[in-house]
């Protein structure tokens, strides 16, 4: 039952893995978890417990007993508890009991929908008031000190001022979000400029468009924006977090002093080699950004495993850099190390405790007690840290603070509660690397699939290994160069011999030997090859593409166990032995009937037997390069993936011109007409995949028909 299972998952990978995604969403409800770069959810121990719920103002008197519509939270240096009441336009102030203590209703009364607070460590409150459109700055008694609106400027201009979310630093600057831009104003209402704005990239049809186009012409042209910003926090170490909509570089955010994101990016990580025609097999097109095999904040598919994007509504950071940040569609709460790794996930949608039906706000005290604020259930729920998250949070913060052998104590102590937390394994691993450990790191890190971590400890272990062994390996490598410009000269040699006698003798087929030495041929004179199939399409002999499918099978299996960890396109585990087969012989297999169907039709002379010998010829690249590709990987690592992946894009390079010149030279086009029968027979491997696809679904739905009335019929009559 286990192998069936497996092969169907192979044929049908895309679908697969989003039924995986849904149904491992749905198990996992609204526990803790941790997600990985396939988006399984991994559980955890509880993280935190709610121990407040808080819907009113308690005992205190004012004539609106309830929250109506809260925006935000703030948690002041002591502790004491700000909530903006936005529904009913005041500033409720709590104590570390979350007792009221104070409710402030602005000067002379007058908030008006206010979203955003902050307090500074005197306790002055600022406050955006944002339908009146301006930032008011109480003292903690509530009296006004002074108040901001949108300062002139010539450079600020455009949208309207309404203040949502706000920061004041150490220094009285003003940092407000206000669309793809956070505005920066100083302690006079002076306009200080635009920080931390996304970069849009440039665009080269924009750029001709606004140089050839006519003035009305241009007058269509949209205006490009960066990614809108949602909310912000200050940190302790002075920098801003915060979140947006920007999902190239990443949702959240640690801006330095000149506003350049420093946190961890997208286009920075990743556990493999990309490669855009297996992607494309694997069905990854459509949502391989976002859903793939890359790191991501958050989750892109719900707990009914529909898709989605992420919009993270608050960031809260504490004092040892621990960043958490509440996303408006799930109710998740997401938890993060300082350098952007998922500690845990929690909550989600609901009435019950610990869910939410609209989180608006976060924040965090001193204690590490989390704050969370629903705007639609109208309450505060408080969640206290349980041990294990606790201990989680000192083994990085000791980690970070260059305490290693008490971070390596304390995640010795997590993996007791927990022995398959991997953050536990890779912080393990990441405190063997600082200790020079290299060996122990790589180990550890390979355990739970942390190739980033591994990289690192593997190119310290080389240069180790090389200055301890440096003649013995230089040696070693001159023989290994000699040994292969032997290889390639008598290579070259009987290949060449086996061409020619094929030419020379007329009157017999070809050989087995004879038939893999001329494949082998093809990749040092592809076009001499190819012409000699042409003129001698009757003596090709046909089990020669039978074994170059075989051998290019057995090679790309080995590959999968030989090749170096941190540059495997895939898990050992994951491996699917008849989708690897799909994924290898879909394209020159399906080229066979799609390039006859396309040729047939417009005066071409190729047969199948040339055209289905040729097509195979297509696998000798990959062959030629993964076999010494396989073992030269183990001597590199991901800081060289880049030339890495351009040898292993050669194959898919040899693929296509194989394909490209046997149609021009079997059926003597020019290349004009090649290039029109390569699309059209490019569009008819699209059909035939198509029609594939469709009949193993409905195979699968009459399969499941007919086990469904034998089950209907044993239920009723055995």
């Amino acid at each position: 039952m286990k192998s069936l299972k497996k092969i169907g998952v192979g044929l049908l990978a895309g679908l697969t893995c989003m039924m995986s995604v849904s149904m491992t969403a749905l198990a996992s409800g609204t526990d803790n978890y941790v997600t990985g770069d396939d988006n399984y959810r991994q559980p955890v121990p509880q993280s935190y417990n709610v121990v407040e719920r808080i819907n009113n103002i308690g005992e205190f008197e004012d004539d609106r007993k309830n929250f109506n519509n809260p925006q935000d939270v703030f948690v002041d240096d002591n502790d004491f508890v700000y909530i903006v009441d936005s529904g009913n336009n005041r500033v409720i102030k709590m104590n570390p009991s979350y007792e009221t203590v104070a409710i402030f209703y602005g000067p002379d009364k007058a908030f008006n929908s206010p979203q955003g607070i902050f307090v500074d460590k005197d306790g002055d409150m600022y406050v955006a008031d944002t339908n009146n459109s301006r930032i008011v700055h109480m003292n903690p008694n509530g009296e006004l000190v002074e108040v901001f609106v949108n300062p002139e400027s010539e450079l600020n201009t455009g949208t309207a001022f309404s203040p949502s979310k706000l920061i004041v630093t150490e220094t009285g600057y003003i940092y407000v979000v206000r669309g793809e831009n956070i505005m920066s104003i100083d302690g006079n209402n002076e306009f200080r400029g635009y920080y931390g704005q996304t970069n849009i990239g440039y665009d080269l049809v924009e750029a001709l468009m606004r140089i050839f186009a006519s003035e009305q012409q241009q007058s269509f042209i949209t205006k490009r924006l960066a990614s809108s910003y949602i909310n912000l926090t200050l940190g302790d170490d002075g920098m801003i977090y915060a979140t947006s909509m920007e999902r190239e570089e990443g949702e959240i955010k640690q801006l330095n002093s000149i506003g350049t994101n420093i946190y961890r990016k997208y286009k920075t990580i990743g556990n493999s080699i990309r490669n855009p025609i297996t992607d494309f097999i694997n069905n990854k097109v459509l949502k391989s950004v976002v859903a793939g095999n890359t790191f991501k904040f958050g989750e892109y598919f719900d707990d009914n495993g529909e898709y989605m994007e992420p919009i993270f509504v608050d960031i809260c950071v504490d004092d040892e850099g621990i960043v958490t940040v509440l996303e408006r569609l799930n109710g998740k709460v997401y938890q993060y190390d300082q350098d952007g790794r998922m500690l845990v996930a929690f909550g989600g949608l609901g009435e019950k405790k610990g869910t939410f039906i609209m989180p608006a706000a976060i924040d965090v005290d001193s204690k590490g007690n989390l704050l969370v604020l629903d705007r639609t259930n109208n309450n505060l729920q408080v969640f206290e840290p349980t041990e294990f998250i606790q201990l989680v949070h000192a083994a990085t913060s000791s980690y970070n603070n260059g305490n290693y052998t008490e971070s390596y104590d304390l995640w010795r102590q997590v993996l007791a509660i927990d022995e398959n937390y991997d953050l536990a394994h890779v912080g393990i691993a990441r405190t063997y690397y600082k200790q020079e450990m290299f060996k122990e790191s790589m180990e550890e890190s390979k355990l739970v699939g942390d190739r980033d971590v591994y990289t690192m400890a593997f190119d310290e272990y080389k240069y180790v290994v090389l200055r301890a062994h440096f003649v013995p390996i230089i040696l070693i490598a001159l023989f290994i160069i000699v040994a292969v410009i032997v290889i390639f000269i008598v290579f070259n040699k009987y290949a060449k011999k086996a061409y020619w006698s094929y030419l020379e003798d007329k009157n017999k087929k070809m050989g087995i030997g004879q038939g893999i030495l001329y494949s082998l041929y093809t990749m040092l004179h592809p076009i001499d090859t190819l012409e000699g199939i042409r003129y001698n399409r009757t003596r090709i002999n046909m089990a020669i593409p039978f074994i170059i499918l075989i051998a290019s099978y057995v090679v790309r299996v080995a590959y999968l166990y030989i090749v170096h960890f941190p540059l495997a396109s895939i898990e050992l585990e994951d491996v699917n032995l008849v989708f690897e087969a799909v994924k290898l012989w879909i394209v020159p297999l399906s080229w066979i009937p799609a390039n006859f169907m396309a040729t047939s039709i417009s005066g071409g002379e190729s047969k199948i037997p040339e055209i289905t010998f040729t097509s195979t010829l297509s696998l000798v690249p990959f062959i030629v390069i993964n076999v010494p590709l396989m073992f030269l990987s183990n001597i590199l690592s991901k800081s060289q993936q880049s030339w890495y992946g351009v040898f292993s894009a050669l194959a898919y390079v040899g693929m296509f011109l194989i394909l490209f010149l046997s149609m021009m030279i079997l059926n003597n086009y020019t290349i004009k007409k090649t290039i029109g029968m390569m699309l059209v027979s490019a569009f008819m491997m699209l059909v035939i995949w198509l029609v594939a696809l469709l009949c193993y679904i409905l195979t699968g739905r009459a399969i499941q028909f007919v086990i469904s009335i034998f089950e209907e019929f044993r239920l009723n009559y055995l």
